[in-house]
């Protein structure tokens, strides 16, 4: 069993446009809606793969119900822990005639810390069970900054294992929790080390640094430009496979699904990496956020070279 967390879920609702003209009226060709969140996304993602996988995270007011009704509709269980504010709308515009999105974010609900005490416990419980977690997405409102790494912290204490996906001071403090995996991309890793940015080999010094500090895996996204992964074993570099992009929006997400998958179903690393990348490509490639298809994947992870950095 794999769960998915998303603390601050949201109804994901996308217009496609011809093109975006801001200050100016914008006649929407096509609507779709559907549960969001990261972590939602990453179960989507490994339901598609045929993977066993629940969902948890926080669920409040009209939105949350309709966000929880998504859920069912897809098939996938969920243990979500009910909160008195509402849930968030997050709106994607994509223009047809670039490709391009853009993202309009609500903040999202205040968590209480009656809530929050409700979670850690509900995860206590959970984590005796569930083997593998995604832990995906920003914070809500009022919870603390080490939020992720209390919740590491108890998943390790079980023996279970995390693939943590955040940014800004929750990764800087849910490294410190030692995750089995993370996967910022190339300006969330730069921002973390404190740099504008970063070129190949920095990125991989400072990957290996936080293998040797005890996380398993350092899963670096480099957008157009593939990844760059660390492990135990070395450091390891694939390029972006060739794709016709239709939305980019949850592909980071669909990563984390196949990278789960594979560590899941005890695939050998450079397996596991290949169906990530294989699997975010996948996504990048149809409109829908989250998308994946089995034989999709297994096309592009053919086309996929990993090679050993020195």
């Amino acid at each position: 069993m794999i769960t998915t967390i998303t603390l601050n879920a949201a109804i994901d609702q996308v217009y496609r446009i011809g093109s975006l003209d801001v200050g100016g009226v914008n006649r929407i060709s096509n609507m779709h809606q559907d549960a969001g969140g990261k972590g939602l996304n990453v179960a989507k993602v490994l339901t598609s793969l045929g993977a066993e996988v629940d969902v948890g995270g926080f669920l409040g007011g009209s939105n949350g119900e309709k966000i929880r009704r998504l859920v069912k509709e897809k098939g996938i269980s969920e243990q979500f822990i009910p909160i008195a504010g509402e849930s968030r709308v997050c709106l994607t515009v994509m223009e047809t005639s670039t490709g391009k999105g853009t993202e309009l974010l609500e903040s999202g609900p205040v968590i209480s810390e009656d809530e929050w005490k409700s979670m850690l416990d509900w995860l206590r419980e959970k984590s005796k069970k569930t083997k593998w977690f995604a832990l995906s997405g920003s914070l809500p409102k009022g919870l603390p900054d080490d939020a992720y790494a209390q919740m590491i912290d108890i998943i390790n204490a079980n023996g279970a294992k995390s693939v943590l996906d955040t940014s800004g001071m929750a990764l800087r403090y849910g490294i410190e929790a030692k995750p089995f995996a993370i996967k910022p991309n190339e300006q969330e890793f730069a921002d973390m080390v404190g740099a504008e940015s970063l070129s190949t080999e920095r990125m991989r010094r400072e990957g290996c640094r936080l293998v040797e500090q005890g996380i398993g895996h350092v899963c670096l996204t480099l957008g157009g430009k593939g990844a760059l992964f660390c492990n135990q074993s070395g450091s390891f570099q694939a390029e972006a496979p060739i794709i016709d992009l239709k939305n980019p929006v949850g592909s980071g997400d669909a990563f984390i699904g196949g990278l789960l998958y594979g560590f899941s179903s005890s695939e050998d690393d450079v397996e596991a990496y290949k169906r990530a990348i294989a699997c975010g490509s996948v996504n990048a490639a149809h409109p829908e956020i989250g998308y994946s298809d089995w034989n999709e994947v297994v096309d592009v992870m053919k086309s996929i070279e990993i090679n050993e950095l020195n």
